[in-house]
């Protein structure tokens, strides 16, 4: 157990910030000794962790304690905050690239387009929206290596299409068979970029076979490639197949979608 001053010298936050969080049922200790002094337990260190993450991606404490106390898995909620913190990265980036550029601006005189100037500006923050951190209800059915999803898994996003009535599959053990070839091919292809032809290929493959079970539309392909990546219970079984192999599947199934939709 540890003292307030030592779980605020370890996570370099206040005790005033540990009381407060204390005072609004954010973060209680795990115990008050008859002292009233407070008593932390590693637990508890775990989801102040995960409260600081949520701060440091905007969200304010009333929106963080409803994320908390809404069914939150932390697991679930750490491939969150890693996507979350990945388009922040990509965000500062490409301010801190632009503001060199303007300072070369100063310096040789060579004038920036106002579309240049504000370029990066235009990269907007992922809003801090609560259903980002709601797991959704996926019901999984794995035989040999393929995922059946649930509608609800399908709108794994609020601008996803509503997903479309489930078709009765022909041959599940023909159906189990082609999802592992694809699955070993792709691992076999992760040498290459995901745009390239052969890769793309089996993507065209992944699509239909999807298809076989839901009427698959490209927004459910893009969010289905999500949620391969981002939830374990997914990435685990794909994973099998090649180390990585979810994260890369994910992002060959999003050129596919990007290339359905401009067709």
């Amino acid at each position: 157990m540890y003292k307030v001053q030592e779980v605020a010298k370890i996570a370099g936050v206040s005790v005033r910030t540990l009381h407060h969080y204390d005072s609004i049922d954010l973060m209680k200790p795990s115990n008050k000794g008859s002292n009233r002094y407070r008593y932390y337990s590693d637990e508890d260190l775990k989801l102040l962790q995960q409260i600081l993450f949520l701060k440091e991606l905007g969200f304010s404490l009333k929106k963080i304690q409803e994320i908390i106390k809404n069914g939150y898995d932390a697991d679930y909620a750490m491939a969150r905050h890693i996507e979350l913190l990945e388009q922040k990265k990509f965000r500062i980036e490409q301010l801190i690239g632009n503001a060199r550029t303007t300072q070369q601006e100063f310096s040789t005189g060579e004038g920036l387009s106002n579309e240049q100037r504000f370029a990066a500006f235009s990269i907007h923050h992922t809003p801090d929206r609560i259903d980002l951190y709601q797991k959704p209800q996926v019901e999984v059915f794995v035989t040999d290596g393929l995922e059946n999803i649930t509608e609800e898994a399908a709108a794994v996003s609020p601008e996803a299409e509503s997903a479309k009535p489930e078709k009765e599959a022909e041959n599940p053990e023909e159906i189990d068979r082609e999802a592992n070839r694809i699955y070993r091919a792709v691992a076999n292809l992760m040498h290459l970029p995901p745009s390239a032809p052969a890769v793309q290929q089996e993507m065209v493959a992944y699509y239909h076979l999807l298809d076989r079970f839901y009427e698959c539309t490209p927004n459910m392909f893009r969010n289905l490639g999500n949620l391969y990546a981002n939830d374990s219970r997914f990435s685990q079984t794909i994973d099998q197949h090649g180390n990585g192999l979810s994260a890369y599947l994910k992002d060959a199934m999003h050129m596919h979608a990007e290339s359905l939709q401009h067709v």
